[in-house]
């Protein structure tokens, strides 16, 4: 049912974007230092996991059960990239007033490490070679 409301290039979206939250994405469970915080942070992984298993199942979608390393690569660079794209200067007001100057001194550096991103997805997604 809840499959059709999705296209083939939206689920797959969906799918690995996701499936990045399954399974511990902060690796919280191999961390060498016990944290105050790590019981609990813990916790808030498996519950963000179970989360996303009811949502796919609801969206009729299924995770698989390893993402090859292709796939998670994309979906990490996705996931940077749009989290880079909200770092820009003209982003940032929500946090406070931003220097006529940031942008200038900023942007350039966001969209270089953004370019090299471009770069990674694009490789992987053609599974070529540099």
């Amino acid at each position: 049912m809840a499959a059709t409301l999705l296209n083939h290039n939206q689920a797959r979206h969906l799918t690995n974007a996701l499936g990045l939250l399954v399974g511990g994405p902060a690796g919280l469970a191999e961390a060498p230092h016990p944290e105050p915080w790590r019981v609990t942070g813990l916790a808030c992984e498996h519950d963000a996991g179970a989360r996303v298993r009811r949502l796919m199942r609801h969206l009729d979608l299924s995770l698989p059960e390893q993402t090859p390393p292709r796939q998670r690569l994309l979906a990490y660079t996705g996931a940077w990239l749009a989290r880079l794209h909200d770092l820009h200067a003209a982003k940032l007001s929500g946090y406070g007033a931003v220097a006529e100057e940031l942008a200038g001194a900023l942007d350039p550096g966001i969209d270089a490490i953004a370019r090299s991103l471009e770069r990674v997805a694009r490789l992987a997604g053609e599974g070529g070679a540099p």
